[in-house]
């Protein structure tokens, strides 16, 4: 945190300061009311580094909020409620905004016979000072009585997935909180400089094989370099790794908090034609040395543009290598194929043997996504195909893995998996309709068995089966087929404030037994966030 501190701190004195360059928040539900825009015909955005900046769109994203919202209410309570944020305070030079968040909702597992519920306050913050700073503050106290599925998951990595550490509330409940902010600097049209605490999403689908905001929050630093046909962003950031020095029994309160990692990742995306979008992506994460007085972060890999393979080579480093292809193409009838693949470790000559060498580590993305669908306005239709090969993102030093705080940061099955989703989305004026059907297998550790199959990220595979013959769902072959449903109406477009009933129906398979979870949630929230309970 020290070298992040300094960093900031230099940006501030050496360039000359003054800011309306938040980011578009990265929630689904709540971007979707303008990636038709976005990911136009006519467009020529760069899209798949998120949360994108406002500044960087060539649209006003508080003037379609408020084209959605009720019509203009004489009465101040009326006009909070349905279509502006609770505060706001306006100068010459400043603009901030405040809103509460909540969350309130009652559910019922059927099969389980279980009550649930979830709830949460907080508030997000929001503004800009002068013309080149903006900041965003955001906060959420949460308590939650989980489907037996989600329970079962958080009981066994201690974190609500994506929203940090569960503490046990009630016996049957936990108790878990949430913040994030960022301060952001744009001096001229081709920098941002961005300094905070949250997440990132790397991809045009709604899975993610490079990066994605399945984890929870991390402290972060953003450069962004954006000319002609070409956006470049360099990301610096540090992960915890919650069971390191307890593995190795060690205390965490002993060795100042959790173990530390790092990441640096360089992200070059190009407009290449007007239908057509080229991104590279190259990452290497490597963990803190413990040794006495280390402050742990490796300034070889602050370089902004070498190659980080090479520089890795040359300082004799174990580290976790990670690169990657994002593409994006616009096809007829306002939709656009995608795709991803991601490199963690291959060799050519074992490939073309065809021998499922273990060391073979990568996968694939493919989807295909259409707005107005059908002919019908606001009608929007996904399908996308992920498939990884076991043992990708994982390292023969667990700490060293592609994860952060009991997750992993690309897809939230790991590796050794395939899936397919079909996902639509329609909205007719202040209602909305999204139905989700997911398809997935994995090969799972067998219980007994020491051996790792490649799943968990977290393992080490060193304890690997074999060398040779590593087949894709190898292990306890498990499957999960996922449908979901919710119907919604809008209460206040510009905090996403919607009244929603859920429907959600799991099967869950594998050489074990079976787990069926039938659950319908009703409430109100603020629906701003990704919370990823799909797998």
């Amino acid at each position: 945190m020290r070298f992040f501190s300094f960093l900031i701190f230099f940006s501030f004195v050496v360039l000359s300061v003054n800011a309306q360059h938040s980011n578009l928040l990265l929630g689904n539900s709540y971007s979707s009311n303008f990636n038709q825009i976005i990911y136009g015909e006519e467009s020529n955005f760069h899209t798949s580094f998120k949360p994108i900046v406002k500044s960087d769109l060539t649209f006003d994203v508080d003037s379609i909020l408020e084209s959605q919202a009720q019509s203009d209410y004489s009465n101040w309570y009326l006009r909070k409620i349905f279509s502006e944020h609770l505060f706001l305070l306006v100068g010459e030079d400043y603009r901030v905004v405040a809103s509460p968040i909540i969350n309130f909702t009652l559910g019922k597992e059927f099969i389980e016979k279980k009550n649930t519920f979830t709830n949460t306050r907080g508030f997000i913050v929001e503004g800009d000072l002068g013309k080149k700073i903006s900041f965003f503050s955001s906060f959420a106290e949460n308590q939650s009585i989980f489907p037996d599925y989600l329970d079962a998951q958080v009981r066994k990595n201690l974190v609500v997935p994506g929203q940090g550490v569960g503490r046990v509330f009630k016996e049957t409940g936990f108790d878990y909180a949430m913040s994030s902010g960022y301060v952001s600097y744009r001096p001229n049209k081709m920098f941002v400089i961005q300094f905070g605490h949250g997440k990132h999403f790397i991809g045009d689908g709604y899975r993610s094989l490079l990066l994605s905001d399945n984890t929870f929050n991390y402290p972060y630093l953003r450069v962004q370099t954006t000319f002609w046909k070409v956006q470049y962003t360099n990301l610096y950031t540090e992960f915890q790794d919650l069971n390191y020095f307890s593995n190795n029994g060690l205390n965490n309160y002993d060795q100042m908090g959790f173990a530390k990692k790092y990441m640096s990742v360089h992200y070059l995306s190009i407009n290449a034609t007007k239908k057509l979008n080229i991104s590279l992506f190259e990452s290497v994460i490597w963990r803190m040395n413990h040794a006495p007085g280390s402050t742990g972060f490796d300034v070889n890999y602050l370089n902004p543009i070498a190659m980080l393979r090479p520089i890795e080579f040359s300082i004799g480093s174990p580290n976790n290598m990670l690169v990657g292809l994002n593409l994006k193409y616009k096809l007829p009838f306002k939709s656009y194929g995608y795709g991803q693949l991601i490199l963690d470790e291959f060799t050519l000559e074992q490939i073309k043997s065809n021998n499922g060498y273990w060391a073979n580590k990568f996968g694939c993305q493919l989807g295909y996504k259409m707005f107005n669908s059908f002919g019908f306005k606001n009608l929007t239709m996904q399908t996308e195909y992920n498939w990884v090969r076991p043992y990708t993102y994982s390292h023969n030093n667990t700490q060293q893995n592609y994860a952060h705080y009991n997750q992993p940061l690309a897809h939230p099955l790991g590796a050794n998996f395939s899936e397919l989703l079909l996902i639509m989305n329609y909205k007719w004026k202040n209602f909305v309709i999204d139905g989700k059907i997911i398809f997935s297998k994995y090969g799972d550790n067998i219980k007994g068995d020491p051996a790792a199959y490649g799943n968990n990220v977290y393992d080490n595979y060193v304890d690997r089966p074999a060398d040779f013959g590593i087949e894709m769902y190898q292990g306890n072959l498990t499957s999960v087929n996922i449908k979901n449903f919710n119907i919604a109406y809008i209460v206040n477009p510009k905090t996403n404030l919607k009244i929603n009933l859920g429907v959600t129906l799991r099967d869950f398979k594998n050489e074990a037994g079976e787990l069926q979870t039938q659950f319908i949630n009703f409430g109100i929230k603020s629906d701003l966030f990704n919370h990823y309970y799909d797998f």
